[in-house]
């Protein structure tokens, strides 16, 4: 008797280890004795070990055959061990016994449910709450089994009368939560989740619930906070980081969205869904072509598992058409098209892709099939008003946008309409509608301007690239003249100079490369200096900038074979014309200027969208536009006085004015031989991805020219800021 006292002031005490060594002496000691092998069964029970308390529980049974509470015990622990038939037969000798024991019924109810037979299972659970209507274990178990019936109604009553008679009944509130979702009110699930993981901090599956319903309802931070939660709990489940990493990518935290998409994937390597949120997170952390790369690497290997996703092909050809690689892309297209046939999205990737080659009629054919089946897609509807000033259906594509935009959107969809219909009036010549919607377009866009910021910016420049300063730095060994920088104000004609060279035999066209503010962004890195750009030019060394220049000529080598010059059009490159001087000694600068009133109004008229938005914050107010073309001003005196490249100054309205004239003079400066190709740039086979697009297929014209005067009534702070003596 004093080692069964000990034992069972042990268990008490929560001294269960020691508990389980005395009793299993006392067992071993006392193997006919029903008491010590119950009390040894109530010992494994706390350490949650229930093949030993099946064990046990037998012994004392076999003892025993009338010990009630074994054999309940007994049944508990085949229930939690997942034997639910033996659990029902167990519970079901016990009823024989003592058919008024509610909470026997509650649990063979519950074992019933476990092996699908919820029919025969509530009324063994209503029989339980007739005899013990306070048993909220019961009522809990009934709302399962009305749930599993689809009587959502009287489950959520059941789930109500099991919190009442026990508010820290955390999975009757869990339970009820579930209920609210499939009535459709998440606001009251939220709540019901909320009081789940109150009364059960470990309660993995509240805290998923949580989190979706928390996100469904635009509350996104809460909703990573409660996945947060979830991965602590289950840091090898591998959707918990899945969703999370959802999550924080909506949030633009790229990093941790991307770490947990790979964890993702460690724990289920084969998690197609995981690599094609991984490849969309690289794609949308920055425009890189090594993170593209990486995309286009996700993408393949979420397809090797899932091979017949079309999402996923059209994923993989987005990238693929971002690096350059357009039969790839336009393959990809298509494959996605073959799995589903109506994939808007699929259908108009393919016909912007074709209308970037030059290829109208086939474009066109795309989406108008689409449109006149009635599409709702403003996808379809933005390639097909792009297309519409070919094919003389403005009008058309106008009431579509129009149309669409009076139906709920998302603000990328908003702008990108307004956007469109602003360029269509303007065709139409309606001007004051134009405006119109060009305005509305741009004030949907929230970003910020800090003038102040960018004039400390550019005044940091100017004072870091000092003649003093420039003729100590040293420049890069290599003499290469492979690299031509167009640069300038965006809507200035760089895009039109570009397509003037590519079509050049020996010259390749890049477009719009990111890479110099690539190698500005990893240069404090690389340098080993503690301070950020341009600062850490002061540690610049031939050795330093030998390497990373080459890597770059070497890139550049990889677009064409044949190419003697790669032309790089960032329009914003004009920031780093000092680090250029520097690292390309041998380069040209091709600076393209047009009249400040029609460059900012263009530009203005133009929905700057991806990761070059951040390039123009400045771009959706006229006053602002007028701000920063000032400061540009600035700093473009600034490098003429310094550079020691060739630089040149194409301007727009000259080459309009004469053709043949300007485009020689830009051959010529690239130290080319001239090619009547030049003059027929608007023929030349190749993908412009840029807001010019349309206009370099086209030959040369002068409605550009002085177009701001139809505007001119809406331009007053525009104008004044580009006259105001007194900015920068």
């Amino acid at each position: 008797m004093a080692d069964k006292q000990q034992v069972l002031a042990l268990l008490q005490g929560n001294r269960l280890n020691e508990a389980r060594e005395l009793g299993t002496a006392l067992c071993e000691n006392n193997r006919d004795d029903p008491e010590a092998w119950f009390l040894l069964a109530g010992v494994y029970a706390q350490l949650g070990v229930m093949d030993e308390v099946i064990r046990c529980c037998g012994r004392v049974i076999a003892l025993e055959p009338g010990n009630v509470a074994a054999r309940y015990n007994l049944g508990v622990a085949l229930q939690m061990r997942g034997r639910y038939q033996e659990a029902v037969e167990t519970y079901g000798k016990l009823i024989e016994v003592q058919p008024d024991a509610a909470p026997v019924l509650a649990n063979l109810a519950l074992a019933l449910r476990e092996l699908g037979r919820s029919e025969v299972a509530i009324p063994h659970c209503q029989r339980a709450l007739t005899l013990q209507p306070g048993l909220a274990e019961a009522h809990n178990t009934l709302g399962l089994l009305f749930m599993d019936q689809g009587s959502i109604t009287q489950a959520l009553g059941c789930f109500r009368q099991a919190t009442a008679l026990r508010p820290q009944y955390a999975e009757a509130h869990y339970n009820l939560g579930l209920c609210h979702q499939k009535l459709g009110s998440p606001a009251a699930a939220e709540q019901s989740f909320r009081h789940a993981v109150r009364w059960r901090p470990d309660y993995a599956e509240a805290h998923a619930s949580l989190a979706g319903v928390l996100a469904s309802l635009g509350k996104v931070q809460e909703a990573v906070r409660s996945y947060q939660c979830l991965v602590q709990l289950r840091p090898d489940a591998a959707q918990a980081h899945r969703d999370l990493g959802v999550l924080l990518a909506s949030l633009r935290r790229w990093e941790e969205a991307i770490s947990h998409f790979r964890r993702a994937i460690e724990l289920k390597p084969d998690y197609a869904d995981a690599y094609n949120d991984l490849g969309n997170a690289y794609m949308d952390a920055s425009p890189d072509p090594k993170n593209i790369e990486q995309a286009a690497e996700c993408f393949r290997e979420a397809l090797h598992h899932s091979p017949e996703v079309p999402e996923i092909h059209l994923r993989l050809g987005m990238a693929l058409y971002d690096l350059y690689r357009y039969d790839e892309a336009d393959a990809s297209y298509r494959r996605a098209l073959r799995l589903k046939p109506d994939f808007p999205l699929a259908t108009a990737a393919l016909a912007m892709l074709l209308e970037r080659k030059g290829d109208f009629e086939a474009s066109y054919a795309l989406v108008k099939s689409l449109v006149d089946a009635g599409t709702e897609n403003i996808y379809v509807a933005l390639s097909y008003a792009a297309l519409a000033g070919r094919f003389d259906c403005r009008a058309q594509a106008v009431a579509l946008l129009e149309k669409m935009l009076r139906q709920p959107r998302d603000e990328k969809q908003q702008i990108d309409g307004h956007f469109a219909l602003g360029k269509l009036y303007d065709e139409l010549q309606d001007y004051p509608k134009a405006f119109e919607h060009f305005q509305r377009a741009n004030s949907l866009d929230s970003r910020k301007f800090d003038e102040q910021q960018y004039q400390r910016d550019f005044d940091t420049l100017i004072g870091l690239f000092s003649p003093e300063r420039v003729r100590r730095r040293p420049r890069a060994s290599n003499r290469s003249k492979l690299p031509v920088f167009i640069v300038g104000m965006p809507r200035s004609g760089t895009s039109l100079t570009e397509q003037i060279l590519a079509s050049h035999p020996q010259v390749y066209g890049a477009g719009e490369l990111p890479d110099l503010t690539d190698i500005v962004r990893r240069l404090q890195t690389d340098l080993g200096s503690s301070n950020p750009y341009p600062q850490c030019l002061d540690m610049l060394t031939i050795r330093s900038i030998d390497p990373i220049a080459q890597h770059h000529l070497d890139r550049l080598a990889r677009f064409s074979r044949d190419a003697v010059r790669v032309t790089d059009k960032m329009p914003h490159n004009f920031l780093y014309l000092g680090l250029i001087d520097l690292m390309f000694p041998g380069a040209r600068v091709i600076h393209c200027r047009r009249d400040p009133v029609d460059t900012c109004l263009s530009i203005y008229f133009q929905p700057f969208n991806g990761h070059f938005n951040a390039l123009h914050p400045y771009a959706r107010d006229l006053r602002n536009l007028g701000r920063y073309y000032r400061l540009y001003q600035r700093l473009m005196a600034h490098w003429k006085g310094i550079l020691r490249i060739p630089l040149m100054e194409f301007q727009y309205e000259e080459l309009v004015d004469n053709q043949e004239a300007m485009s020689r003079r830009l051959v010529e400066f690239c130290e080319l031989d001239w090619d009547d190709r030049c003059l027929h740039f608007h023929e030349a086979a190749r993908v412009v991805k840029t807001a010019s697009h349309d206009q370099v297929r086209r030959p040369m014209y002068k409605k550009s020219v002085a177009r701001w005067k139809r505007y001119e009534e809406f331009l007053g702070p525009l104008i004044d800021a580009l006259e105001d003596r007194d900015s920068p």
